[in-house]
């Protein structure tokens, strides 16, 4: 070896040590990620082995030598036992990796050093100067440091092979980190390689150890290696129904499976690794929300969001090893779409047969306890008069039962037909005991309803304003126009007393009547038949100083046409 490849060489030894240097300060800054007590025991191995050789260089040709070398096998040992921990714990194949197989895996270098303490030459029996060589002595090699690096090459391309495997499996970001980590080992076993086969005259893998270094580094600083690390991709099942994330403790993702593309419409799941929860999901504030609730709390509940008219549940389920060291979550979001609608659906008519209960519990109640009296009163005295009062609450009880059933069958509106409202404006005024009062319409249009329920609309909304209008003369009927003329709805008002503005809100409630005889679902009625069809209705006055009850369609049903004929008077 000329002096100007010694210098360069010493050059080279120099720069792995500063850098290896940096790797043990990041394994140490990082010990509680997986991956970096193997990485910094690997490290470790590295920097004594690169001090032994520059060690030789410096006292090269001089007895000193046998004695500093004797620590090769320890330095060698231990960097390829760091390497292979490295790959089980950061494939997550043992995670953490246990003393028990740290402890198998060094056995072998630790033997195999105590027998180079003993006498080197178990190992190199030196020959003799040689000045081309790093040592500055000609060894011959024995068996024992074939089968030790037989051993060490096992290790190291096992470790290759798993590696390879694992980036065949992880997504972008992490063949980044495997293909860095796959040069970084490859490179010290080519360069042991051309030593052993004689292709050069001095042992380049301290010099390869250079090369790995560096690629480390880029690693670590460039592409989140021991920041960001494969935690948990055997839980993310490609083709799962349901989405799943994988986060780690900085709540940054880790991993992402296509199901996560489904359901937020990312262009590729795989694109929000790395990237901090608030920063992936910031236009998804409700599963933001969710994700932050059921994290922060830590128990062991899922939460329920909306998003876009699905429902789903988030439940994040703690990583931990087997330490019970906190690694992160898996955040696991299944759609319960169907499940969210029968239970509003159950809900639904829960709140119905409460309702029809209470009507009967109570509304019942008094038309009966008037029929009872007026029987026995029937049986001691004249019972003409005690006819006309039983008569007129069995009516009663009658109707109550009506608008009670009525309520119990409100149903959603699933599949609307078009519907002529003059005709059914006509129809509902039929039905109902009119009186004096006038019918004024101007609404010939259609509109997509249930004919039946808006029969029973109209004619709740003509009984309220002729039974409580007090001199109602007018019903009035029209419709609801929006700015550029379009349809937005129709209306029914009067000119009787109307409603105070500050019973307007709960008008529509049921029980609500100002009457004696009424049942208080009249109304209640209406809106829920309104709400069954998706619209909205609204309590005003009329101009006249009347009620006026206004129903506004969905936003998909205005732009109706409509037809304006001269106001009929019925």
């Amino acid at each position: 070896m000329t002096v100007s490849w010694l210098a360069i060489y010493r050059a080279l030894l120099l720069t792995a040590l500063v850098v290896g240097l940096f790797l043990l300060y990041q394994a140490s800054k990082h010990r509680e990620k997986p991956g970096a007590r193997p990485l910094a025991l690997l490290v470790f191995g590295g920097l004594l082995y690169v001090g032994v050789k520059l060690a030789v260089s410096v006292v090269r040709g001089t007895p000193s030598v046998f004695g500093i070398t004797r620590f090769n096998p320890l330095a060698a040992g231990l960097a390829t036992a760091g390497f292979f921990l490295l790959v089980v714990e950061y494939t997550g194949i043992e995670n953490p990796v246990s003393k028990r197989t740290a402890g198998l895996l060094l056995i072998e270098p630790i033997v195999v050093s105590s027998i180079v303490w003993t006498d080197i030459e178990f190992l190199w029996v030196p020959n003799g100067s040689d000045p081309s060589t790093l040592t500055g002595y000609a060894w011959e090699v024995n068996s024992l440091a074939i089968a030790n690096q037989l051993y060490m090459n096992v290790l190291l391309i096992t470790g290759i092979v798993l590696l390879i495997r694992f980036g065949v499996q992880s997504n972008t970001v992490f063949r980044t980190q495997i293909a860095a980590l796959l040069l970084a080992a490859v490179g010290p076993i080519v360069g042991n390689l051309a030593f052993y086969i004689g292709a050069v005259p001095f042992n380049l893998t301290p010099v390869m150890f250079v090369f790995s270094a560096l690629l480390l580094t880029w690693a670590i600083l460039w592409n989140g290696f021991l920041e960001l690390v494969p935690i948990g991709r055997s839980a993310v099942v490609k083709d799962l129904n349901a989405g799943v994330l994988i986060v780690d403790n900085d709540h940054r993702v880790i991993d992402a499976n296509e199901s996560i593309h489904r359901i937020f419409h990312f262009d590729d799941a795989h694109s929000l690794v790395g990237r901090h929860i608030d920063e992936a999901f910031g236009d998804w504030p409700s599963f933001r929300d969710s994700y932050w609730l059921i994290t922060d709390s830590g128990a062991d509940q899922d939460s329920r969001v909306e998003l876009e008219g699905r429902y789903f549940t988030v439940e994040a389920i703690p990583i931990e090893t087997s330490a019970e060291t906190p690694l992160g979550h898996t955040v696991v979001i299944r759609d319960v779409t169907d499940q969210a609608l029968r239970e509003q659906e159950l809900e639904q008519k829960n709140e119905q047969l409460e309702r029809f209960a209470s009507v009967i519990s109570h509304d019942i109640r008094n038309p009966l306890n008037v029929i009872q009296a007026h029987v026995e009163l029937a049986r001691h005295k004249d019972a003409e008069p005690q006819l006309d009062p039983i008569a007129e609450n069995a009516d009663r009880i009658e109707n109550i039962i009506e608008d009670a059933l009525l309520m119990t069958r409100s149903e959603e509106v699933h599949e609307a037909e078009p519907v002529n409202i003059a005709t059914i404006v006509r129809r509902a005024w039929s039905h109902v005991n009119t009186k004096d009062v006038r019918l004024e319409t101007e609404c010939d249009f259609s509109l997509g309803g249930d004919p039946a329920r808006l029969v029973q609309l109209f004619e709740n909304v003509f009984r309220n304003a002729i039974e409580h209008g007090d001199d109602v003369t007018v019903v009035h009927v029209g419709p609801l126009l929006g700015d550029d003329g379009s349809l937005r709805g129709f209306f029914v008002d009067d000119d009787g007393v109307g409603i105070p503005e500050e019973n307007r809100e709960t008008v529509l409630e049921d029980g609500y009547t100002t009457s004696d005889d009424g049942t208080g679902l009249g109304l209640s009625i209406v809106s829920e038949i309104v709400r069954t069809h998706g619209w909205h209705i609204n309590v005003a006055g009329s101009e006249t100083g009347g009620a006026r009850f206004e129903i506004e369609l969905q936003k998909s049903e205005t732009g109706t046409s409509v037809v304006k004929p001269e106001n009929s008077g019925q």
